[in-house]
């Protein structure tokens, strides 16, 4: 499989005090890391996932890809050119190729313009002519009949929200997709309903999709690929039927473990993931997750862990992973 992208120890911080508070308290590191030495791909036509708890750095790494925030340290490559470093005007053809589903439905829709006028909005951008039967063609492909183009946001359920989101991002033919959190606030039988149509939309025009959300049930079933992500670092990807038949590391074995079973025969006691998420301002020593972690040696609070390949192909930020141990 072709890599469409490439990401290689990407990192974006932001600075959290500015020049003159930092001096006063005698901060020396005034900024947060919010994503650490990351390196990804997702190939052509492929699903990868990025899981984590809220505010382990998924959003924005797929902002950092989009041009919405950029890195300080690392590359960012897509289908051979380089992203990272470009200006605002450079990056404008790249987001042709490259669209994004943001995770609010109704919030990323403008409240003062018609269904219509939104989903052709980005032809008008690249200065690309357009008609109604363009976009009655994008409403057709993501299941809204044309009688919806007149409609405002208000006027949508949060299903059709995101399916006018789906067809506004599908407007210039992308070869990738950044979704983030594409099913949030929605009923379980929609949110079936919006994965069935991306998993279709994907074999008939061969998307990728780069997905970024929590929701572990539906990651199983759509992605190929599954990247955990805990302070800023990826912390174990691979094979989605791998990671969860067995995950390697203590941190992926914790959140399979705290998803709810709706099986009666497969019910089990809750698990929870013992202490808080630590603060970026002030990471732990060692392994960052070693304060959380039941299966933590000595090791593991003074030195902090290297990416590793496994046997499978699967790689793990761990000095111990589950599976060789």
């Amino acid at each position: 499989m072709t890599d469409l992208l490439n990401i290689t120890g990407l990192g974006v911080r932001f600075r959290a005090l500015s020049p003159l508070t930092a001096m006063l308290k005698s901060v020396r590191d005034p900024w947060l890391d919010a994503v650490l030495d990351v390196s990804l791909s997702v190939g052509s036509g492929e699903t990868v996932a990025l899981v984590g708890e809220s505010g382990s750095g998924k959003t924005t790494l797929g902002r950092s890809v989009m041009g919405l925030v950029r890195p300080q340290k690392g590359s960012i490559q897509f289908e051979g050119t380089e992203l990272c470093g470009l200006s605002e005007a450079a990056y404008k053809p790249v987001r042709r190729n490259i669209a994004m589903m943001f995770q609010d439905p109704v919030a990323s829709l403008s409240r003062r313009r018609s269904i219509r006028a939104q989903i052709s909005e980005p032809f008008k951008v690249h200065g690309i002519p357009v008609d109604d039967d363009e976009t009655a063609r994008l409403m057709e492909l993501v299941g809204l009949n044309h009688s919806f183009k007149n409609r405002f946001p208000h006027e949508l359920s949060g299903g059709q929200a995101r399916r006018v989101g789906v067809a506004r991002a599908l407007t210039l033919s992308p070869k990738l997709i950044i979704a983030d959190e594409p099913t949030a606030g929605l009923d379980v039988s929609v949110q079936g309903e919006i994965l069935n149509l991306m998993r279709d939309l994907q074999k008939q025009l061969r998307i990728s999709y780069l997905i970024v959300t929590h929701n572990l049930p539906v990651v199983r079933h759509i992605s190929d690929r599954i990247a955990v992500m805990y302070l800023g670092r990826l912390l174990e990807q691979g094979d989605t039927r791998s990671i969860f038949r067995s995950p390697a590391h203590p941190y992926t074995r914790a959140l399979l473990d705290a998803v709810p079973q709706p099986d009666p025969a497969k019910r089990r006691e809750f698990a929870s993931i013992e202490g808080e998420v630590p603060s970026l301002r002030d990471r732990p020593a060692g392994c960052e997750f070693h304060p959380r972690c039941a299966s933590r040696k000595e090791r593991c609070l003074a030195e902090s862990p290297a990416s590793r390949a496994l046997g499978d192909g699967r790689i793990v930020r761990c000095h111990f992973p589950l599976e060789a141990g």
